[in-house]
Order: C-alpha cells, then sequence, then structure tokens
C-alpha cells in the first residue's frame, strides 16, 4: 500500500508538527510508503514557516497558498496533488491520529470509501447539535444511511476522490457532506469505522464560530440541494 495523506491547513502551527511526527512514527513502523500532502489556507500564525521546517524531515508536498480559499478548495487541490495508489484524508488538529487506522489498512480493499465514526465525538456540544439536524436533511435528500458523514476520517483510491472532484465544489464548508452525498449518487460501496476522537490538540477552533453556524447549515443546505439536482 502506498499512502498520500491530506491534511487541510489553517492557523494549525500548534498541532502540525505533532500530528504528522506521529502519524510518520506510525505509519513507517508499519512500513506503509506514504507522503504529507499539505493543503495550507493562507495561514497567519507561523504555519507557513514551520512547514518549510517539516519539509526538510518529512515527505511533504506543501500545497501551500497565500490568501484564504477554504476547506473543500484546498482538500481538491491536494487530490490533485497526491501521488500515490491510496488517499486518507484527516484534520490537522490533532482529532484524528493513527490509532484508528490499522482497521483501515486491514479493510481497505473491501468498499470504494471507508469513512470513519467519531465514537464518541469530542467536538462542542452546540456543533454536535447542529450537525445531527442536518444529518436528516442530508439522509433525507441522500439516503445515505452513514451514521456520521462529516467525518474527515475518509480513506479510498485515488481514483474514486479524483471521479468525483467534478461534484465537489457545491459545499463551501460542509466539504464531507458533499463528498458523501455525491459518492452516495454514483453509488459508492461505504464501509463505516468507529475511530477514537480526541479534543483538539490546542483546545481551541479556527475556523468556525458558532455565532456563524446558522448562516453556515443554510448556505450548506442550499449546497446540498444543488448537489442532488445536478445528477
Amino acid at each position: 500500500m502506498s499512502l498520500s495523506i491530506i491534511l487541510p491547513v489553517f492557523n494549525e502551527v500548534k498541532s502540525l508538527e505533532y500530528v504528522i511526527s506521529s502519524w510518520s512514527e506510525y505509519l513507517n513502523k508499519e512500513k506503509i510508503v506514504h507522503e504529507f500532502v499539505i493543503c495550507e489556507d493562507g495561514s497567519t500564525d507561523g504555519t507557513k514557516e514551520l512547514i518549510k521546517k517539516l519539509e526538510k524531515i518529512f515527505s511533504i508536498s506543501n500545497q501551500s497558498v497565500e490568501n484564504r480559499r477554504g476547506y473543500g478548495k484546498g482538500v481538491i487541490s491536494g487530490i490533485n496533488a497526491a501521488k500515490y495508489e491510496f488517499i486518507l484524508c484527516i484534520d490537522s488538529d490533532g482529532q484524528c491520529m493513527p490509532d484508528s487506522f490499522g482497521e483501515f489498512y486491514k479493510n481497505r480493499n473491501i468498499a470504494d470509501v471507508l469513512i470513519g465514526c467519531r465514537s464518541p465525538r469530542k467536538d462542542p456540544k452546540i456543533r454536535i447539535i447542529y450537525s445531527r439536524l442536518f444529518k436528516l436533511i442530508h439522509d433525507y435528500l441522500f439516503d445515505s444511511k452513514i451514521k456520521d458523514p462529516s467525518c474527515p476520517y475518509v480513506l479510498a483510491k485515488k481514483n474514486v476522490f479524483i471521479n468525483l472532484i467534478g461534484k465537489l465544489s457545491y459545499m463551501r464548508e460542509g466539504f464531507w457532506w458533499g463528498f458523501v452525498g455525491a459518492a452516495k449518487m454514483y453509488k459508492l460501496k461505504f464501509y463505516e469505522i468507529n475511530i477514537i476522537h480526541y479534543e483538539r490538540y490546542d483546545g481551541s477552533t479556527v475556523v468556525y464560530k458558532f455565532s456563524k453556524m446558522p448562516i453556515i447549515i443554510l448556505r450548506n443546505i442550499m449546497g446540498l440541494i444543488r448537489l442532488k439536482r445536478s445528477f
């Protein structure tokens, strides 16, 4: 197995080195050929400088940009840049760590897409409540029956991701909701794996402010509807 790990990054100077070093140690121990595709998104906290340091130590493809492009566009740039057969997408905040990867590796050929289920999910309660309400809409539109369709711990072959790229621009923030919806419309087979979900490494979110969550949800509901109508 050869693996490209896509890491969307925005102002994660406190967690990024910990995440990469932990994953590198695990994958080297398991003798899995790998690279880290860092989709840095206009950070202002020293993350860019940290990445340059890490490039001297680890196998890194640096997809850095000067101005914000958003989570989804970052992931898409990483998909296009990935050079290995399998792609694993995780977040860079320390919540998705390698101790859950053994089941993914063992079952990597059992389905088109392997997706994590955060059990339990270590996010603020209000965000979990919003996600549960949003899932009702997602299930209605796509009949997905996926327990945790917004989980950012996803493994599939690169060609699976590439075939979906044309449908992945509808969601400005809720990229994985859109990914699961598009994959379901294409009738891809999913396999869910419970993962250990950790508290954020630095204890604070840098992307979604809770005061903005209602407008984000509304925007992404419209995105899901447009995605469904595109088929």
